[in-house]
């Protein structure tokens, strides 16, 4: 079975490192056919990286990565297939742009509280115009000294507990970003689910909310992991009498910061289980 596929990675557009072009000529030096750009709540970076996989002959489908609220926990909701030209939707992401910019004002105000002095045009710089994230904050704090890499900046100060974690003002539940997805005609996914520690929840999602597949297949998702969540989705399958997707990708960013630091290309997705996404609207 071919794996030359890969429906999670993140540009510039959100809080990759490389802008979306970059990103699918990366693709391409990785043999990757299949791809799907997932930003965090932005589609800006999704006509720059078809145009260029079309080019290069890579498959792009367009993509996003929601953040939502569930039982107090961050959840991640992808969409895939959706028209990410409709209207209605533009306005809304444009508004979670908006509140992003406000929460790092906010941010910053908390890092200064302990020390840590940042200015807006010090992390904005990062985003090359795209959605501000926590992992921009913590680009500009290594650049002034007071972490080695993102992954510490996290740590000690951007994670949720930390004193320089602010909550988004606004921050959809997972059912609203599920309508979002429907309502412009693409499928929802629960991105990394072993993050969340809710699998027995997954049953209501798709029974209520009308979940659409899980992403097994992670880069932080292990053997163990990926063989329970391919039993939990079959368990759900039979159960409601329903097909889901599995999807899975890298949930890449760049190679050389972040979270978790991996090559493009070494986390992968079959063809086989790409296709059914890309086949969606044919």
């Amino acid at each position: 079975m071919n794996h030359n596929s890969d429906l999670h990675m993140h540009s510039t557009a959100s809080d990759g490192g490389y802008s979306p072009s970059e990103l699918m000529k990366k693709c391409k030096d990785v043999q990757l056919k299949i791809v799907s750009l997932t930003d965090h709540d932005s589609v800006d970076g999704l006509e720059e990286a078809i145009q260029t996989g079309e080019k290069l002959g890579i498959q792009v489908i367009p993509g996003i990565e929601f953040s939502t609220k569930y039982k107090g926990k961050s959840v991640h909701i992808l969409g895939y297939q959706f028209d990410w030209k409709d209207e209605e939707l533009q306005r809304m992401l444009a508004l979670q742009k908006q509140l992003r910019r406000e929460r790092l004002d906010t941010i910053i105000e908390k890092l200064a509280k302990i020390n840590l002095f940042i200015e807006p045009e010090q992390v904005i710089k990062h985003t090359d115009g795209g959605s501000i994230g926590r992992p921009h904050v913590a680009k500009a704090l290594i650049e002034a000294g007071y972490v080695k890499d993102v992954a510490e900046a996290f740590d000690r100060f951007l994670a949720e507990g930390q004193a320089g974690y602010v909550e988004k003002s606004r921050e959809m539940s997972v059912k609203e970003a599920i309508d979002w997805i429907h309502g412009t005609n693409g499928i929802a996914i629960v991105a990394h689910p072993d993050y969340y520690g809710v699998d027995g929840d997954f049953i209501d999602w798709v029974r209520e909310w009308g979940l659409d597949g899980i992403e097994i297949y992670h880069r932080d998702h292990d053997e163990e992991t990926v063989k329970r969540y391919e039993e939990l989705t079959e368990a759900i399958e039979s159960e409601l009498g329903v097909t889901l997707y599995r999807t899975g990708g890298s949930d890449f960013h760049h190679e050389e910061y972040g979270r978790v630091r991996e090559p493009l290309g070494i986390t992968r997705l079959s063809d086989a289980l790409a296709q059914k996404v890309a086949n969606i609207r044919t």
